[in-house]
């Protein structure tokens, strides 16, 4: 994800599709050059890639909610052989591993909701050269920004959750957020030069 930072720069939101019927819409935002799909099946996922592919977009699924995918280190091989994806987001650190074998794209999704919450963060992220970290709720990006010298962290952040407004994005990214993953399909054509 850092190899987009002058991506983000420009438009800091990718569109997380939480409903297949708005996938056209994501794949379609000119500004965006990646696309989260957080809903779905895998029969769904060779027709988003091609829509991917259409728009230029990279299309990284969370594989924690698309249906249908092995939750072990075989579905990230199915998913990488198959092209279905360029990356996978998820919560559980060995398929973060396994896909990172099969040479997608990595994001290491983190609950942060105490400071225990962290730790737990900073053990599932190990050693592991992932291309990023999600933070939710969104909101607690910046505390998490704040605090990874201190744990010895450094991926890029994305904020995910409870971001709403273009005044709520613009705070993040001065925190030094990388870029928004959001469902607000009205910030996707927002304008944030």
């Amino acid at each position: 994800m850092r190899h987009l930072s002058k991506y983000f720069k420009k438009h800091p939101i990718i569109p997380s599709v939480r409903d297949m019927k708005y996938l056209e819409q994501a794949m379609k935002t000119e500004k965006s050059v990646v696309v989260f799909l957080l809903a779905g099946s895998i029969f769904d996922l060779e027709e988003a890639m091609s829509k991917a592919e259409k728009y230029d977009k990279l299309l990284i699924i969370n594989v924690d909610l698309v249906q249908g995918i092995s939750q072990d280190a075989k579905g990230m091989e199915y998913l990488a052989e198959k092209n279905l994806c360029d990356g996978i987001i998820s919560t559980r650190n060995h398929l973060i591993k396994a896909a990172i074998k099969c040479g997608l794209m990595t994001i290491q999704r983190i609950f942060l909701l105490d400071s225990g919450s962290f730790k737990t963060g900073k053990h599932m992220l190990g050693d592991e050269n992932i291309d990023s970290v999600e933070i939710l709720p969104g909101i607690a990006a910046p505390y998490y920004i704040s605090h990874q010298e201190k744990y010895q962290i450094k991926y890029p952040v994305i904020a995910g959750g409870l971001i709403e407004t273009k005044k709520e994005v613009d705070k993040l990214v001065e925190a030094g957020v990388l870029a928004i993953s959001t469902s607000q399909r009205s910030l996707w054509t927002t304008d944030f030069n």
